[in-house]
């Protein structure tokens, strides 16, 4: 989705399929050495954020059920190092995927009158209020962002709440949060490319009525609007 208009420099665990990418432990030292696709390299990771215009961080434990030692190490980590490497090379940019679990305290309370269409709605002012390891890794992710925004250390930060992931609409009540892999892709193109400066929350989910989230926020901001639907 994003190959088409931007040369990417690929970061991960294990090698991605037919792409040429860098395998390496993000929660390790700067200074660890990675392996790339096609063999070992003498540099360390961060020196891939030299001359990015972006960083879009997807790497963590995304198991809400994650204890507080995985999300401790491969979360909040993980996310301050990526966040330092963008800040020491100057990337104006860090998209950050945080979950729908960094407000699911306040989901809960109000529910079942946020899945209604004209029921109260979770907006992006909202502040993280997480139940679990997970959700609060999520929300230290955010703040995070908000601070280095608020040093001026960063130009960008946008925090992306995306609700349940999955390729075709699901049958239970991950229904409510959905979203598919084509809004999905569409939504990171448009907090890549969108020109806004500052921190900023949108939510990730596609085209249904029982959305406990408001949209509009992120539709005024990143000119965009979700299209799949149930």
């Amino acid at each position: 989705e994003l190959s088409d208009r931007h040369e990417l420099r690929l970061i991960d665990r294990v090698p991605v399929p037919q792409r040429k990418s860098v395998v390496a432990d993000l929660a390790r030292n700067h200074s660890v050495f990675g392996r790339t696709s096609r063999g070992f390299r003498r540099k360390p990771w961060i020196s891939l954020f030299k001359g990015a215009d972006v960083v879009i961080h997807l790497a963590a434990d995304v198991r809400n059920y994650a204890s507080w030692e995985c999300v401790l190490r491969d979360n909040i980590q993980v996310t301050w190092n990526v966040i330092q490497a963008a800040v020491k090379y100057r990337v104006p940019r860090v998209v950050f995927t945080s979950s729908n679990w960094a407000v699911k305290a306040l989901e809960r309370q109000i529910a079942p009158a946020c899945y209604a269409l004209d029921g109260p709605k979770i907006g992006s002012d909202i502040l993280p209020c997480p139940l679990s390891p997970y959700g609060f890794s999520k929300a230290s992710g955010e703040l995070m962002g908000r601070m280095f925004v608020e040093q001026q250390e960063l130009a960008s930060f946008i925090a992306v709440r995306i609700g349940s992931f999955h390729l075709r609409a699901p049958k239970n009540k991950d229904l409510r949060l959905w979203i598919g892999p084509r809004d999905l892709c569409s939504l990171l193109r448009r907090c890549v490319e969108v020109k806004a400066k500052g921190f900023h929350i949108v939510y990730g989910v596609s085209a249904q009525p029982m959305t406990p989230y408001d949209l509009s926020y992120t539709t005024r901001l990143l000119s965009w609007k979700p299209e799949q639907t149930t």
